[in-house]
């Protein structure tokens, strides 16, 4: 057996055992913004260039001591991986190939199983920690393929939800996986000493595999570090958004509307010096929120044109109302797949708004980021007879109902480089408006990713297009 083969383990393993570690807590502090990260592309390659290497050495491990069923479910299991982690890569640069994720995600799983099955079955003597090794596999790989198929029947938010725990919850116990390999071959130094050779083309092998040992620490270590970084700052500016959200709802009425369809709880910010003898314009802000019903100012995060409006000098220029429906815990203003809607209530809360506040039907907006993007294509396609102006921010919508919003005014913005939601989804409802015969605006930001408000909130003249649109 080659004298380098054990330490090169160790240094594999290991380095794959500690990017595991750091990449589940990430993934507990932000969940699935984790994803969304900048260093995050960089990273994912790098550690799964590790898993690799370590996976080619452990083959030879296998190869050199004769565990062929280990072997060959080892080689089908290291593909399959291989596979599933190009297109996780491809799904997340360039939003192409997503649908072969989950098929090829539950396929790597099974045959994870399958080589977990290998290794218990070993009769060698002193091979108790690759035993152990493969019952943890086992565990891991029988409960998180159970897991995927329960979530992909029926889905809905709360299995998406519960899925996501369980990713994270088993992202840290598949930490003990190489630990697992580590103890078993540092139980087998001594025995393996004596089988132990060093040719010349050994020594060769040896250090080109030092050398790419060396070169990928080197660049886990700095991309580690990039990708901390980049939590620290998401988890800060998390923070910071919740401060001003809550300055927010400081200067907001509270309010409740109830139907049969069910409850809504909102906010509603008066027009500075308000005037019941004429009327003002509402403008609808959809909050991408969506936290715990426990939680109503959480509710209101991403209220983003409540933020701009609530700035002194436009609530003087721009005087309005501002609306902002509470957003429910797992669910949504409509548009996104498999979300539960309130849009109807919103609706019926909004026309409940016009006999209590003095409000121009003509000149109802609606506005929103991200979920609330979705949700502003949304309600204008449900009720176009509404609403007078959307601004829908990194959204998207069913182009098929785009001959029912040739009338209402819209522009539109996104980032090019969007890996949450694809800008193509804006990009579809725009030309498929102008197929209709409509004229909407569109602004895309080439460089920008899906946290684009801040470059929307800047454009020139957006305050004064949207407050100059009427409803004919």
């Amino acid at each position: 057996m080659e004298k380098n083969l054990y330490p090169c383990l160790f240094l594999f393993l290991g380095l794959y055992a500690a990017s595991v570690l750091l990449q589940s807590i990430i993934n507990q502090l932000i969940g699935s913004q984790l994803f969304l990260l900048d260093s995050f592309g960089a990273w994912t390659l790098i550690m799964h260039a590790v898993a690799l290497a370590g996976s080619i050495l452990l083959l030879r491990y296998y190869y050199v001591k004769k565990y062929w069923l280990v072997f060959f479910t080892g080689a089908f299991y290291t593909a399959c991986s291989l596979c599933s982690a190009l297109v996780f890569y491809t799904m997340l640069k360039f939003q192409k190939l997503g649908n072969y994720s989950l098929p090829l995600l539950s396929l790597t799983l099974g045959v994870s199983v399958l080589y977990a099955i290998s290794l218990i079955l070993l009769r060698a003597r002193g091979n108790r920690w690759l035993k152990a090794t493969g019952a943890v596999m086992l565990v891991i790989g029988l409960i998180f393929l159970s897991a995927i198929i329960w979530g992909s029947t029926n889905p809905s938010v709360a299995k998406q939800k519960t899925l996501q725990e369980v990713s994270q919850l088993f992202s840290f116990a598949s930490c003990l996986i190489p630990v697992f390999f580590m103890m078993h071959f540092l139980s087998e130094r001594k025995k393996a000493a004596a089988f132990i050779t060093n040719m010349p083309e050994q020594r060769h092998m040896g250090n080109t595999v030092w050398s790419v040992g060396i070169l990928l620490s080197a660049l886990t270590l700095i991309f580690g570090l990039m990708l901390s970084s980049d939590c620290y700052s998401s988890v800060y500016w998390a923070n910071w958004n919740y401060q001003k959200t809550k300055e927010l709802s400081q200067l907001c009425e509270p309010g409740v509307f109830a139907n049969s369809k069910g409850i809504l709880h909102y906010r509603v910010l008066r027009p500075l010096d308000y005037d019941a003898t004429r009327k003002y314009p509402i403008v609808v802000s959809l909050p991408y929120g969506g936290q715990p019903a426990t939680d109503t100012i959480r509710q209101i995060e991403g209220a983003v044109a409540a933020q701009l409006l609530i700035m002194d000098g436009n609530r003087r220029k721009y005087p309005a109302f501002v609306f902002i429906p509470n957003c429910p815990p797992d669910g949504g203003w409509g548009g996104v797949p498999h979300y539960p809607t309130v849009d109807s209530l919103v609706f019926d809360a909004l026309i409940a708004l016009d006999k209590q506040f003095s409000i121009d039907e003509k000149r109802r907006y609606v506005v929103g980021l991200s979920r609330g993007g979705f949700g502003a294509w949304n309600f204008i396609c449900k009720r176009p007879d509404m609403f007078a102006a959307a601004i829908p921010v990194s959204g998207g919508g069913d182009p098929g109902l785009a001959p029912k919003i040739v009338g209402v005014a819209v522009w539109a913005f996104h980032g090019a480089k969007d890996m949450n939601v694809p800008v193509v989804r804006s990009r579809n409802m725009i030309s498929a408006i102008k197929s209709a015969g409509g004229n909407p605006q569109y602004t895309e930001f080439p460089n920008e990713g899906h946290n684009i408000w801040d470059d929307v909130s800047k454009t020139p003249g957006l305050l004064d297009w949207l407050f100059a649109q009427h409803r004919k």
